[in-house]
């Protein structure tokens, strides 16, 4: 109930999907523009020791390979130690030659050569958190909302509502319309309304009435039995017999699994 239904399953999709962007990216952007404000650095010459091409580029498309991203290296010194490091640029190749160094005064180890950056890529590709993120929320949404599921399975009431309202949207699933279907129900202690959206109404019309759960102390919680994830019925008891399928649990499982497995080997496992 809780990893079920169109939502959160699509929300696992885009979770994982993104994921394959963010450990590619995220990790490589340079967030430390705002270390090097005004009266936290200074400057001094340094010494260009060669440079590499890396394996990011920016721009470019199906027909342009884009700007290479250059690994550049340098030595400086600073109060007689030298020291070294690495800095990143946009089709900038420094081989050889003098250079200025930006450094932090309170830690002189921390420095970019003047107009590069401490990572291949610049914060712009944390946009890649976009995806992953959108997909969260609905995995959290769906956790949430799955949580009252079961809590009405367990201490649900069964009643029968009756179709009193039927109302299109602005949504569309396989070119279809989601239409907001309200049904009407009598409970012990009133009367109550249950909602669902479907873009597949004849579902919720085949009959008069149609079964569903309430929550007794709250009758605006109430759940067709036909809007479950899952394969819902009512037993010989009246309780509600739920048969879920497996087969909600593969993406979730393959999503967590795969970040676990790249986290371990990149970060856990690495010399």
């Amino acid at each position: 109930m809780m990893l079920g239904g169109a939502a959160p399953q699509i929300g696992w999709l885009l979770f994982g999907f993104g994921t394959i962007f963010v450990w590619g990216f995220a990790p490589h952007a340079d967030f430390s523009g705002w270390r090097f404000r005004a009266g936290s650095f200074a400057r001094t010459a340094g010494q260009s020791v060669g440079c590499v091409q890396t394996h990011f580029t920016e721009g470019g498309s199906e027909s342009s390979p884009g700007t290479p991203i250059y690994e550049n290296h340098y030595r400086y010194t600073i109060a007689g130690q030298e020291l070294g490091g690495v800095s990143y640029a946009k089709g900038r190749c420094v081989t050889g030659g003098p250079v200025t160094v930006d450094y932090l005064l309170a830690e002189p180890a921390v420095s970019r050569i003047a107009g590069m950056r401490r990572r291949p890529l610049s914060p712009l590709a944390s946009l890649v958190l976009v995806l992953p993120a959108a997909g969260l929320i609905m995995i959290i949404t769906g956790l949430v909302k799955g949580r009252g599921y079961v809590r009405l399975l367990r201490e649900g009431v069964p009643a029968e509502g009756r179709l009193i309202d039927k109302v299109p949207t602005n949504m569309r699933v396989n070119n279809r319309v989601v239409y907001r279907m309200t049904f009407e129900y009598t409970a012990l202690s009133g009367a109550g309304r249950a909602t669902v959206r479907t873009h597949q109404p004849e579902w919720f019309e085949d009959e008069p009435q149609k079964l569903l759960l309430y929550d007794p102390g709250d009758l605006e919680k109430a759940q067709l039995l036909g809007s479950f994830a899952g394969t819902l019925e009512l037993g010989e008891g009246g309780q509600p017999v739920a048969r879920g399928s497996l087969a909600f649990l593969f993406v979730p499982a393959l999503v967590v699994l795969g970040n676990a497995w790249y986290v371990y080997r990149h970060w856990i496992a690495a010399p």
